[in-house]
């Protein structure tokens, strides 16, 4: 074996495998992790934004129209306060889920990083083995046309 072909061996045990990152975040979530994400995606979505404004609405015609004693009149406070100790609540939790949703982007990144790398090297191992295809063909081809040269010039024949 030669030096060339034991370096292409070692490159090639040393190469980059990518992975599934999905699967790898996924199988480090605790369960406590696994909820955080669950109520970031589904409070990040304009379902629950619906969903609030609905409740809200619906809330406010309650109290103004549909009951004859309302317990919250205008302007709501019970209302707000409900509001308040839900964005309480929620504003620690989407921060505990953003920071899960941004372990899995370094995640991601670092392994698309790794994976260009290994790319390049490629494209650069088979760009010198192309330029050296191209040497052996430019120098088979003036072996060729010499030969052409040499067996077509007139020999003078000695009569």
């Amino acid at each position: 074996m030669s030096l060339a072909e034991a370096i292409e061996r070692v490159e090639e045990l040393v190469r980059h495998k990518p992975r599934n990152v999905n699967d790898l975040h996924k199988d480090k979530l605790g369960t406590q992790d696994k909820l955080a994400l669950a109520i970031t995606t589904a409070v990040g979505t304009m379902y629950a934004v619906y969903v609030f404004a609905l409740g809200m609405g619906f809330w406010m015609f309650w109290q103004t129209y549909l009951s004859k004693k309302p317990f919250d009149p205008y302007p709501f406070a019970f209302l707000l306060f409900l509001g308040n100790i839900i964005q309480l609540l929620l504003m620690p939790l989407i921060m505990v889920g953003q920071n899960i949703q941004g372990k899995h982007s370094e995640l991601r990144a670092e392994e698309e990083y790794k994976t260009t790398i290994s790319s390049y090297q490629d494209i650069e191992h088979i760009l010198k083995r192309l330029d050296g295809q191209d040497q052996e063909l430019l120098r088979q081809t003036k072996l060729l046309e010499e030969l052409v040269r040499t067996n077509c010039k007139p020999q003078n024949s000695a009569n």
